[in-house]
């Protein structure tokens, strides 16, 4: 048996070193034997393979390919007894699998256990916030609105709106008309029926001259027995029907002897533009001097049954009772008459005669007793886009002659279908229902120019047109005559 060699004890680091000149000093500790070194040596052996095979089995987790080996420190040593270095590392422990996934079911818990605090808390933190801020901005456009306000911004607005309603509420006077009862089968009697088998309608009317002549609706002074006048100072008077009332227009004029009346002033309405404002005056539903206002919404408005008619449309609130009643511009004068809606009620659409057709209705029933208009003898129809293409037209404006009546002023004046008529006695004609309004308002057997398109050339021609109350004469007389012929037909057959 070979024995390791012996430690070198005097190179040791825990032995102390010799100093020159000095001697040594013994330790209290006596050397141990050589058996007792061995051993010692053996150990020390021991423990390096042991660091070395752990440092090799579990390499550190920073660098897969190189092995750290153990460093060897001494631990501190004491003067009784010496002490050797030993390996010292820090090792990684994996942890086991019962404890990675009572980990994860840990934080999977308290993962769920946001979400749901979430869904039940957070609708109500949204909320609160919403809440918070919208009470914000309220109060904050709240304080704004103050602090503009104070500055009165819309003091010129509506006090315009108020000298509007000043100046035209003297001249605007409620209309009652009393008229026969008529009996309803359904019930017995009505809320405005009264004892002696009389109804009152109402109506509104506007004064346009100081003699007393008031411009009203044709259907609200129809059949009546009796007219009623109420002034806005709760005067009343009673009132007399002049002359015929002009029904293709729906337009009648009243008079009463009244001192100190303030009559209303004209405007055009021709110069009226979609989106002016105006403002309607009258009664609704007997409810006197009310006033509401709007924009013009459209021009040139007509009834298929009557087209004749020119109106203007308007979204100003006007319901039954207003019939007859102004409607004026930005400076209070008249630009229409009221008289109709759409509906049995407001819906946002009214129609109003214009100023240009009723003053002149008012001033031939005022100064004839009867509206006296001319009359063309054909029948027009608007001109679209293919009827331009067709007729080589440079735009659709104008009135494309569908029919020609034989013998009439039209055929006298060589006027022919397919005609458009592009301008009467020097006024742009812009759609159909203008001619309808340009003839109707000519003097009858009065010529006039008129600028018309031919197979794409432009001609000029003389019409004369006849009075409207001849040709119902006429057409008066026809029908008699064919009554007649039919009278004589019919009794040879008898016998």
């Amino acid at each position: 048996m070979n024995l390791p060699p012996e430690p070198d004890f005097e190179n040791h680091p825990s032995r102390p070193k010799a100093i020159p000149g000095e001697p040594i000093r013994k330790t209290d500790r006596q050397p141990a034997s050589s058996e007792h070194d061995y051993i010692e040596t053996q150990n020390f052996q021991s423990q390096k393979l042991t660091a070395d095979d752990i440092s090799a089995a579990f390499p550190t987790e920073h660098d897969d390919s190189q092995t750290t080996r153990p460093s060897l420190t001494s631990p501190s040593s004491n003067d009784s007894e010496p002490t050797y270095p030993t390996a010292r590392r820090k090792i990684h422990v994996t942890p086991q699998p019962n404890d990675g996934f009572f980990g994860r079911m840990v934080w999977l818990c308290a993962a769920a256990a946001f979400v749901l605090i979430l869904w039940h808390v957070g609708p109500e933190i949204v909320e609160r916030y919403q809440f918070a801020k919208t009470r914000g901005e309220i109060r904050a456009k709240y304080e704004n609105a103050v602090k503009e306000l104070k500055n009165q911004p819309l003091n010129s607005v509506s006090m315009a709106y108020q000298l509007v309603a000043q100046k035209v509420k003297p001249s605007v006077v409620s209309i009652r008309a009393i008229r026969e009862a008529q009996p309803d089968k359904r019930s017995w009697g009505g809320a405005n029926q009264t004892r002696q088998g009389y109804e009152k309608g109402q109506g509104s009317g506007v004064i346009m001259s100081s003699d007393g002549f008031i411009l009203t609706n044709a259907h609200v002074v129809k059949d009546a027995k009796a007219i009623e006048i109420v002034l806005h100072d709760r005067r009343s008077f009673m009132a007399e029907q002049v002359g015929k009332s002009d029904q293709p227009n729906d337009l009648a004029v009243l008079k009463i002897d009244a001192p100190d009346l303030v009559p209303a002033d004209w405007g055009d309405s021709d110069e009226l533009e979609v989106g002016s404002i105006v403002w309607a005056i009258g009664s609704p539903y007997g409810l006197e001097q009310s006033v509401t206002s709007g924009i013009v919404s459209a021009k040139n408005r007509f009834d298929e049954n009557n087209p004749q008619q020119s109106l203007l449309q308007t979204d100003a609130a006007v319901n039954p009772g207003n019939s007859g009643g102004p409607l004026v511009n930005s400076e209070g004068k008249v630009v229409g008459i009221n008289t109709a809606i759409y509906g049995d009620k407001f819906q946002g659409i009214s129609f109003a005669v214009p100023s240009a057709v009723a003053k002149w209705v008012y001033e031939q029933i005022t100064s004839k007793g009867f509206v006296n208009r001319g009359r063309l003898g054909v029948r027009p129809a608007p001109v679209f886009q293919r009827d331009a293409d067709r007729l080589s037209l440079p735009d659709i404006d104008g009135a494309l002659i569908q029919f020609v009546e034989d013998k009439s002023p039209s055929a006298l004046a060589g006027l022919k279908p397919n005609d458009v008529i592009r301008k009467w006695d020097g006024q742009s004609i812009t759609t159909y229902s203008n001619l309808y309004r340009y003839v109707a308002m000519t003097e009858p057997d009065e010529t006039i120019k008129v600028e018309l398109i031919r197979e794409g050339q432009r001609y000029e021609v003389d019409v004369t047109p006849e009075s409207y109350l001849e040709y119902g004469k006429r057409l008066g007389q026809i029908r008699e005559k064919a009554l007649q012929q039919r009278q004589r037909y019919i009794e040879p057959s008898r016998r």
